[in-house]
């Protein structure tokens, strides 16, 4: 018990060092970073029939996605910013769906969209700063 609560700070710590001081687009890349991770956790989850640890994982997935669809620019980012809207709906609908139904192959699906989107992402903040 001990061990998990000092693991638990160790990990908010990190967070809050990664978050604090970061620009937008690199806020939104820890946010790429953190929802694949979730997504991961899910999938680990949904192998080992844990349902408590599959409920953890997609509620931070979803909220998550929650996050990034709610920053999207429509005014700037035009087609780009309703594209990635209507990736966000689909994705968060798919997670429901994945995880009521216990279907990875559904999940794989959304993590490899959203991981594209991820590099993407990274791949934009590479062009920025060069």
């Amino acid at each position: 018990m001990i061990h998990s609560n000092a693991l638990r700070a160790y990990q908010q710590a990190e967070q809050n060092f990664l978050v604090d001081g970061a620009d937008p687009h690199r806020l939104v890349k820890i946010l790429f970073d953190e929802l694949l991770t979730a997504l991961d956790r899910v999938d680990a989850a949904m192998a080992d029939a844990d349902f408590v640890a599959r409920s953890a994982s997609s509620s931070k997935a979803l909220s998550i996605i929650y996050v990034l669809s709610s920053t999207l620019d429509f005014e700037r980012g035009g087609d780009v910013a309703v594209s990635l809207a209507q990736v966000y709906d689909w994705a968060r609908r798919g997670l429901i769906k994945a995880c009521r139904t216990s279907s990875r192959e559904d999940l794989a699906e959304i993590r490899k969209a959203i991981g594209d989107i991820s590099e993407a992402w990274s791949t934009i903040g590479s062009v920025k700063a060069a």
